[in-house]
């Protein structure tokens, strides 16, 4: 069965499938927050998934893999970004709330198509450490095709729990005002009504778009930063289907199929840290906002390096490694607690932040031709960081270093677009107790790479790293959030 189902992901093709560009608005339920509006490239069909039964899907918001039987079970796994946050945070009504960050959000999917009605139960859990909620969606959808196109109306039952809630409308002590109190919320129960359609102008081109209407549970319309209790969204777009992928099988389909690639890249790095040391005998300290707090910059240019080696056609290994060093200064405008010392407001600080990360993976890919490859990875990230933190007019300095590596597991694809570029994402995740260490961290990059010649390419990527760590060991004893992300340039040589 395992075979069987290997051989239909390697004869899928992707130019079964168009590319375009959509727009796409949607109503902010944060009082006097502005709604968010975004243009992206997207991938569709000119059928609608409810009618067909490939394995790649794309619906709803939603990409992902499923397998439909032919008693119209349909079973998969999804993945889709949330976006929802406070906007144009300037506004008076939201002075001194944190922002809500986007967030990647995926789980299992079941469905049933075999009534006029299909029904499609979904559940979301966040990887990215943002509200670590549930998300449970049962939709209700009447799909109706035509010759040139179709429209899928839905009713759709949504449940987020007491942590998704409470991440995105609580209202904390310390954001509360006279005019704003805090709030706490239990989970919700909301009802969308939505619809999406597509209509084929010609065997090329494509209009598409969605509509939908979500009435919010009380325990989100109860929240002071809430001014709506229902909101909307809109998305339109058009696509062309001309065969943009390059071919699945052609002559001199093997031309670029390179046994080893290093890449050299400058990485611009936007960072966002925080530390947080404990004392010797195991009294929490506070978190400290390392660039706020301490000065240090939070944006810098390193070099990265990278290098994958193929082996037996479906197999290879990764390797990277970039390093981070900065230094700053600032006046304390309040006492800081770093570990067993505190540092008086007033005098200059001085500090220096270190960080150095090296990848290695190994990598089997589950399917794999001149078109597209899709794997899985297994491998591990060394990271070993270093924060010091002085006065020099009182000789008080604190340190907190380590070095450990966390086991990681996650994905890797590719597709060709054209015979030339080549468009490619990774994803790698570490969820566990390790050793005296326990957290998080993910990992994800995405790629596009334009070949001259045969032996050099020059490509854009834009990288995201997120590390939530707590240790036990004595030289660290305590806990580092390390966020960094930002575009990438790079140069890759071919053997």
């Amino acid at each position: 069965m395992a075979g069987r189902l290997l051989d239909y992901f390697n004869t899928y093709d992707l130019n079964d499938y168009a590319l375009g560009l959509a727009l796409t608005t949607t109503q902010n339920p944060y009082a006097g927050a502005n709604n968010g509006t975004s243009a992206y490239p997207y991938l569709t069909s000119f059928r609608d998934s409810a009618f067909t039964d490939g394995w790649f899907l794309i619906r709803d918001g939603d990409v992902g893999a499923r397998w439909v039987s032919k008693s119209g079970w349909e079973l998969g796994a999804v993945g889709r970004l949330q976006t929802l946050g406070l906007g144009n945070s300037e506004v008076d009504q939201l002075l001194g709330i944190e922002d809500r960050k986007w967030t990647l959000e995926i789980g299992p999917t079941v469905g049933w198509r075999g009534w006029p009605v299909h029904i499609h139960l979904k559940s979301y859990a966040e990887v990215s450490d943002r509200h670590d909620g549930l998300i449970g969606q049962l939709a209700f959808s009447l799909p109706l095709e035509w010759s040139r196109g179709y429209f899928v109306p839905s009713v759709e039952l949504i449940y987020q729990d007491s942590e998704y809630v409470n991440y995105y409308y609580a209202v904390t002590a310390a954001e509360a005002t006279p005019s704003r109190p805090a709030y706490s919320a239990k989970s919700a129960s909301n009802l969308a009504f939505k619809a999406r359609w597509g209509y084929a102008l010609n065997d090329k081109w494509l209009l598409s778009g969605a509509i939908g209407l979500e009435k919010l549970d009380s325990e989100i319309t109860g929240s002071p930063i809430v001014a709506r209790d229902q909101i909307w969204s809109a998305r339109i777009g058009l696509a062309y289907n001309a065969d943009i992928f390059q071919p699945r099988e052609y002559e001199k389909s093997d031309k670029y199929q390179s046994r080893f690639e290093i890449r050299i890249g400058a990485f611009h790095d936007m960072i966002d840290s925080k530390v947080t040391r404990d004392t010797a005998d195991g009294i929490p300290g506070l978190e400290i906002d390392i660039e706020d707090i301490l000065g240090v910059p939070d944006e810098k240019t390193v070099l990265q390096i990278e290098s994958i080696i193929r082996f037996a056609y479906y197999h290879r290994i990764e390797f990277a490694y970039f390093e981070l060093s900065r230094r700053g200064s600032a006046v304390l405008s309040s006492d800081v607690t770093f570990g067993d010392e505190v540092f008086s407001a007033g005098p200059l600080i001085s500090s220096k932040f270190e960080a150095k990360i090296f990848r290695a993976s190994y990598a089997y890919s589950l399917m794999k031709d001149a078109q597209k490859e899709l794997g899985i990875m297994a491998g591990v990230h060394v990271i070993d960081f270093d924060i010091r933190i002085a006065d020099e007019a009182t000789g008080q300095q604190e340190s907190s270093k380590a070095g450990t590596p966390l086991p990681v597991v996650g994905l890797h694809a590719s597709v060709a677009l054209g015979m030339k570029s080549t468009l490619g994402a990774r994803a790698q995740f570490f969820r566990m107790d390790f050793d005296r260490y326990e957290g998080s961290l993910n990992f994800l990059t995405l790629d596009l790479q334009r070949r001259f010649g045969d032996k050099l390419s020059a490509g854009v990527a834009y990288n995201y790293y997120y590390m939530n760590l707590r240790s036990n060991d004595r030289n660290v004893n305590g806990t580092l959030k390390l966020r960094h992300h930002g575009p990438v340039l790079y140069l890759s040589a071919f053997f």
